[in-house]
């Protein structure tokens, strides 16, 4: 056992973090810190039973369910569809995650470049946002008891790559921060920052990520943004927040250093531990580990 992996576990001990037995789901009882990081499906009417897009969402939903405790949430970050969602895209994706529902998961969304709005909320008319704001964004909260998620929607035109979360949802973003004073907050939008990670994927990140970036580095509860869409996988860092990017589900930047798959986060209150689960079974960064430790507040 490695000195960072002893250290955060003994932590989450020390704070009394254990699974929650929910009651609904007597069979399976739901980690109350565990959450499933599923993004990029792009998932298409057209395409058939052996396309490899369903062939790995399918293999992602098998192995969620296979897991030994129900994550408390599974967090779909994006780009569900395959080009323009159009209402046939959702109903192929419905479909495939449905085994997801039946089991009793509980699904949340963001929105990527690759949706339609309007159409993701005729096809998912239970799915309630947070908000009503005027643009009818798609937003999330989930209260987990380690970590406050706040789920954005940073679609700004589809599908045009670049991100945006507008005056309305930068001040919801802030109001919700500001709401959260007992836990560590994490940010969970499809779109990266353009802050932390690679500056040549800033163009196609948050386009107005200079208006709220700020904001969140004054709120020292804010520890993470957790996003998808560059298609790879790795770690960055702005001002101790960190900038993570996850496995993305189907379709890769680079196949030559990249390749797909899904994350387990687990949290913890001074920290976040990242499982990588990759599609194919031989792959270097399948059953990876890696432990982050939040950014702490400074004494006065």
């Amino acid at each position: 056992m490695t000195t960072n992996r002893r250290h955060f576990l003994a932590a989450a001990a020390f704070a009394g973090v254990a699974p929650a037995v929910h009651s609904e789901v007597a069979a399976a009882p739901a980690n109350s810190d565990e959450v499933v990081l599923l993004n990029d499906t792009h998932i298409g009417e057209k395409q058939g039973p052996d396309h490899i897009h369903p062939q790995n969402l399918q293999r992602a939903v098998k192995e969620i369910l296979a897991l030994p405790h129900m994550p408390a949430a599974v967090i779909v970050n994006g780009d569900l569809a395959m080009s323009v969602g159009t209402p046939g895209d959702y109903a192929a994706f419905i479909k495939l995650i449905a085994p997801l529902r039946e089991a009793g998961h509980k699904i949340h969304f963001t929105l990527g470049n690759h949706d339609v709005r309007e159409e993701f909320i005729r096809a998912f008319p239970n799915e309630v946002s947070s908000t009503k704001f005027s643009d009818h964004r798609h937003n999330g909260l989930i209260d987990l008891p380690n970590v406050r998620l706040i789920l954005l929607d940073t679609l700004k035109e589809c599908p045009a790559a670049p991100g945006l979360l507008g005056a309305e949802q930068r001040d919801w973003l802030i109001r919700q921060v500001d709401d959260c004073t007992d836990k560590p907050v994490v940010i969970v939008a499809h779109h990266n920052p353009q802050a932390g990670g690679d500056p040549m994927h800033y163009p196609g990140g948050v386009g107005d990520t200079a208006e709220i970036w700020q904001h969140l580095i004054d709120r020292p509860q804010v520890k993470a943004w957790i996003h998808g869409h560059v298609h790879d996988w790795n770690l960055a860092m702005d001002h101790r927040i960190h900038v993570v990017n996850t496995l993305a589900c189907n379709m890769v930047a680079n196949k030559a250093v990249s390749t797909n798959g899904w994350t387990l986060a687990r949290f913890a209150p001074n920290g976040v531990q990242l499982d990588i689960h990759t599609h194919l079974p031989d792959h270097p960064w399948r059953a990876e580990k890696k432990w982050l430790f939040w950014r702490q507040v400074k004494s006065v």
